[in-house]
């Protein structure tokens, strides 16, 4: 027989747990360098990945420009750096960068770093369609975005590029830019600017990061045709879910929706809303796995709570949370499987507004009787 002599004390939990989201956002890249120490390396920042370079002494491949590209948006976020051998025969390196692109999906047991959430490039390599299509895959297998790069002479060369890729995980952009002296291409700045914004608000993540400023640069390889209010080259291009930077009160981003033939997922803002969201939630009510089911009320109670900070953040517009009776069954809640329904709507980005500027002769009165100097 047990028997508990004297006084006994216990204690337990009757609350919500509390969600979080980190804001910081890893950037994962595959690229080349004159190098021997080759492989996969992780830096706490692209100042830091810099030092390599020049300690090393790195001249060749795409390393440095990539680097620099992210270094110039001030961002500080980790990076994972897979470095291939840099060789001029662009067939001969591509067959590493396709192997290091696939290596990323090793990158927390190796450096530490989760890139789930985060941005994965391979700059200059990614214009070729076999390597874009590798990228979009270990992007959907990460949760992350994939930013792939397209240099073709004339808007015909772009669309046709574009048509391969179908994802809600790629931002495909165009063009090269004049920054720090060098050609840079589209994908490490655009890493770096979506890098810096995410973590300048605690919902950074959350925002469309189109019409950003993008510190460097100073120029374009090829001009793209833009003009306010009119049909042009730029706003064909983004229509077909191209994005890139543009001389407009500074060089700005323009762009920022997905390839996925889902009008719903084509704005990217919202795809990476609903990943970080959904992985947030998920790592909060790990501690619920195999407890009583009584447990289910706090799961809902602190998911309840976050939302609501969310909503009170203007990260979404309502929400409902519950327990679907069509989905949880007698025989499911003999199996201990429950099925928890989250319907929420985002808060939208203005990605076109309309203004009218209509001509009214309703004040030629008015006008009259100042002219005969009526009170």
């Amino acid at each position: 027989m047990d028997l508990n002599y004297g006084i006994n004390g216990s204690f337990s939990i009757a609350a919500a747990r509390p969600i979080t989201i980190s804001s910081s956002t890893p950037v994962g890249m595959v690229v080349s360098a004159d190098i021997s120490e080759l492989g996969m390396k992780k830096f706490n920042n692209a100042d830091e990945a810099l030092s390599f370079i020049k300690t090393n002494n790195i001249t060749k491949g795409t390393f440095k420009s990539t680097v620099t590209g992210i270094s110039l948006q001030s961002v500080n976020c980790p990076l994972v750096v897979v470095i291939v051998a840099y060789n001029e025969e662009d067939d001969t390196v591509k067959t590493d960068i396709l192997a290091g692109i696939s290596e990323l999906k090793k990158s927390d047991p190796l450096t530490g770093i989760n890139l789930a959430n985060g941005i994965i490039i391979a700059p200059e390599y990614s214009s070729d369609t076999e390597v874009a299509a590798k990228l979009e895959s270990v992007a959907k297998a990460l949760f992350a975005t994939g930013i792939s790069d397209n240099f073709s002479d004339d808007e015909a060369g772009v669309k046709a590029f574009v048509g391969n890729i179908s994802s809600k995980y790629m931002l495909v952009g165009h063009g090269r830019y004049r920054a720090d002296g060098m050609l840079i291409p589209f994908s490490p700045l655009m890493a770096g600017v979506i890098a810096y914004y995410d973590a300048n608000s605690t919902y950074g993540w959350a925002q469309n990061h189109s019409n950003r400023v993008v510190s460097g640069v100073a120029g374009c390889e090829r001009v793209v045709e833009y003009l306010d209010g009119s049909d042009c080259e730029a706003r064909r291009l983004r229509q077909s879910g191209v994005a890139m930077i543009l001389k407009d009160v500074g060089w700005r981003t323009y762009g920022f929706e997905t390839t996925d033939i889902d009008p719903i997922w084509q704005s990217l803002d919202r795809v990476r809303t609903f990943h970080r969201l959904l992985a947030a939630i998920l790592e909060a009510n790990k501690y619920a796995r195999d407890r009583e089911a009584d447990q289910l009320i706090w799961v809902k109670k602190s998911i309840v709570e976050f939302m609501n900070e969310l909503k009170g953040n203007g990260v979404i517009i309502g929400f409902d949370v519950f327990f679907d009776n069509e989905k949880n069954t007698k025989a499911t809640v003999t199996a201990g499987k429950f099925y928890l329904t989250i319907k929420i709507q985002d808060m939208p980005s203005i990605r076109e507004l309309n203004i009218e500027l209509v001509y009214s002769d309703d004040w030629s009165d008015a006008l009259i009787n100042y002219i005969n100097g009526d009170e």
